[in-house]
């Protein structure tokens, strides 16, 4: 079902109403003159791309869908629209995922421990390669995760602790703050290590911090490891991946680029807009953020487990969409800006796009189909052996849990949060009370 991504005035649900804002205007718009101009230069794009497109016009839209709810008390209805349930960039549904991610992690995956967020972004060339190939993305991230784990449980052994685990869930973004194309890793890790002790139980032990000679040794073996499996796989810098007459190769290449590809501004830079002043925005010097030859890493945002409602916030910040609707703004009757969350180095505020240039990023931004962009590995993974000691759900139930017993993958695969529980929890607003007279909203 469609939702809205702010809250309503009041504690009363407001049907979203999609088709008066200016995405969806943009999109209707110009999504048919977009495929006009590819079929113009030949070049198709692959039906997930297409599909995405014409269900996110559907999404919210009554006239192609919906539910009815009443109230036998006082005889109010009610209609809640469907929705895409797509994941390239609908705000609405990405918000959807977004709050049932956070919620089933908080309750059901991460233990009340310390966390720290990893964040890894690489090279231009390297994100090129990774937007449409899922095969290189796997490996990279296998040699990032396996890099840090390694490096926890290096340090772990040097205090004396042998045999330690860590868990951690990675979120695979393809975005940037300007909508450009940058596939990236954000990792929720924990700040520390899982002990198994001779009764079977695990005990979790914080190690300290990362300096930033320890990030800077950490970043430099991904960096490696990369270049290595790279070689291996058959890319290198120039690749273009032999893209076919249904080419994505383009868009990827002037969205990485921050280049219009349609225009009076075609293969130059975006305009972008701000106050400019290198000594007002200097190069950042956070000692937990280390850079080499563009590997990219951060570790500073940390999190005490027990504060459950940061912890589900700064999920929900790692599991967003790419679209903040409240940014996007017409400047002309042909003009797009997006505006920063906050001013980039050189004082940038916002950029402006052509409405086929901003088509084009969204085309960028869709995922390959069935690939999954959120990653579980360590202790967290659903074959760990012991994992349900570790997780909230198991920690709850491990008295009724006889001792060595495994969950299966049947066990520990999640249902989707019900549309009514989420509204509840994200918003403070019950769908299933009347707001006139307060009796039961039912489904017909």
């Amino acid at each position: 079902m469609a939702l809205f991504l702010q809250p309503p005035s009041g504690s009363q649900y407001v049907r979203h109403r999609p088709e008066r804002g200016l995405l969806y205007r943009t999109v209707e718009t110009y999504w048919p003159v977009f495929l006009r101009e590819r079929e113009r230069v030949g070049k198709g794009l692959p039906h997930f791309i297409r599909d995405e497109f014409d269900q996110f016009l559907c999404c919210g839209i009554p006239e192609f869908g919906f539910v009815r709810t009443y109230c036998r008390q006082c005889r109010k209805s009610g209609i809640v629209a469907f929705s895409c349930k797509k994941r390239g960039f609908c705000p609405s549904c990405c918000s959807r995922r977004m709050n049932d991610t956070a919620a089933h992690i908080v309750d059901h995956v991460v233990p009340e421990v310390p966390l720290r967020q990893w964040v890894l972004s690489f090279p231009y060339g390297l994100r090129f390669q990774m937007a449409h190939s899922p095969e290189l993305t796997n490996q990279v991230l296998r040699a990032f995760i396996q890099t840090v784990a390694s490096f926890q449980r290096k340090r772990a052994k040097q205090r004396g602790i042998g045999g330690a685990h860590l868990g951690s869930i990675t979120f695979i973004q393809r975005f940037g703050s300007a909508l450009n194309l940058n596939v990236h890793f954000h990792s929720l890790v924990t700040d520390g290590v899982f002990r198994r002790l001779g009764d079977g139980e695990f005990k979790f032990v914080r190690l300290p911090e990362p300096s930033q000679d320890e990030l800077l040794e950490v970043v430099n073996k991904i960096q490696t490891k990369v270049q290595r499996l790279s070689c291996r796989l058959g890319f290198n810098e120039e690749d273009q991946l032999g893209f076919d007459e249904e080419s994505l190769g383009d868009l990827a290449a002037i969205s990485i680029a921050h280049k219009a590809g349609f225009g009076d501004r075609l293969g130059r830079k975006l305009k972008r807009y701000g106050v400019h002043g290198i000594e007002r925005y200097p190069e950042s010097r956070d000692p937990y953020s280390v850079n080499i030859e563009g590997f990219s890493l951060n570790a500073r945002v940390w999190i005490a487990g027990r504060d459950r409602m940061k912890v589900e916030k700064l999920i929900r910040y790692m599991s967003r969409g790419p679209i903040a609707t409240e940014r996007l703004s017409q400047s002309y009757p042909n003009l797009l800006l997006y505006r920063m969350k906050t001013p980039w180095r050189d004082g940038t505020t916002h950029v402006s796009f052509s409405p086929l240039d901003f088509i084009a990023r969204l085309v960028a931004l869709i995922p390959p189909p069935k690939m999954n962009l959120i990653r579980y590995h360590g202790v967290f993974a659903p074959n760990f052996k012991g994992r349900q000691l570790i997780v909230p759900k198991g920690q709850k139930a491990k008295a009724k849990t006889p001792e060595g017993d495994r969950q299966t993958h049947e066990e520990i695969r999640r249902e989707r949060m019900r549309w009514s529980d989420m509204l509840k929890r994200t918003f403070k607003i019950d769908v299933t009370v009347c707001p006139r007279c307060k009796g039961r909203v039912e489904q017909i």
